[in-house]
């Protein structure tokens, strides 16, 4: 019997429109760590779907650029009103 696979956790963020590609840069240079997905590119609106077990790695990314990238996170039932 193979383990039961884990799910990805899903956060939304807002950043500033022209540093999304810095942010899917960051990210997907730690290969395996997370996936941006754009959601709105106008309002900066990105979702990361961080694999199992990375939670606190990107956490510590994310906290070290929070400055560069006006980064800020929102909750699933606010990205649908930004």
């Amino acid at each position: 019997m193979q383990p039961q696979a884990q799910s990805c956790i899903i956060r939304n963020y807002i950043i500033a429109p022209y540093e999304i590609h810095y942010l899917r840069f960051i990210v997907e240079a730690y290969e395996g760590i997370g996936v941006v997905s754009t959601i709105d590119s106008a309002l900066g609106l990105v979702s990361i779907a961080i694999a199992p077990g990375c939670e606190s790695d990107l956490a510590a990314i994310l906290d070290a650029e929070r400055d560069n990238l006006k980064l800020r996170e929102v909750l699933p039932e606010e990205s649908a009103t930004v």
